[in-house]
């Protein structure tokens, strides 16, 4: 898209504003984006424009074009919101207090938590589907920390782990299959 120069590109501004707004910046992002913008309102061509500042020919049209269409906070970048969190804070505190006991408080025939079964547990119970990193950093936030631990935990229920298997679905038995050398979520110890 070709952009106006001279007194067509932003028509409201004349070039002693945009240099005075040039001289008072101090993100050194927009300043370069204002350097472009006065030698554009100069009648400089974008290549010529692209020489000076360093940056391509296309980004110094996007600039332009971004200065054109929202006016000099064009050289403003926009905060990103991101994506929302897939826990609501309340369900972040009821995570917090499920995982303060251990898994067969809530139905499950673990002695200790997992990453996976924590994805598991918060896939079943809120709905929200996370990938094993992001459980992992979630879990975190809560002050806990993984530990290595023993092959087989000497007070495993083996009745109770029997009869659970009995009645749940396809994905726990994954986890169940799994051999107990996994990495267990502990409270963090303070050094």
């Amino acid at each position: 898209m070709y952009v106006k120069k001279a007194g067509a590109f932003i028509p409201g501004m004349n070039i002693s504003e945009l240099e005075s707004r040039y001289t008072n910046e101090s993100n050194p992002k927009a300043k370069l984006r204002l350097q472009c913008a006065i030698l554009r309102k100069k009648g400089k061509s974008q290549p010529f424009i692209s020489d000076v500042t360093g940056l391509a020919v296309t980004t110094v049209s996007g600039v332009l074009r971004r200065i054109e269409r929202r006016g000099v906070e064009g050289c403003y970048a926009k905060k990103q919101t991101g994506q929302p969190p897939k826990l609501k804070p309340v369900q972040k505190m009821k995570l917090k207090q499920a995982l303060s006991n251990p898994p067969t408080k809530q139905g499950l025939p673990f002695i200790a938590w997992t990453t996976k079964l924590i994805q598991y547990f918060i896939d079943k119970k809120f709905g929200a589907n996370y990938v094993l990193r992001q459980v992992h950093n979630l879990v975190s936030s809560f002050g806990l920390s993984i530990q290595k631990p023993r092959p087989e935990h000497i007070k495993a229920n083996k009745q109770l782990q029997a009869r659970f298997k009995k009645k749940f679905d396809d994905k726990l038995i994954n986890l169940c299959k799994q051999d107990m050398r996994s990495s267990i979520w502990m409270k963090a110890s303070s050094h």
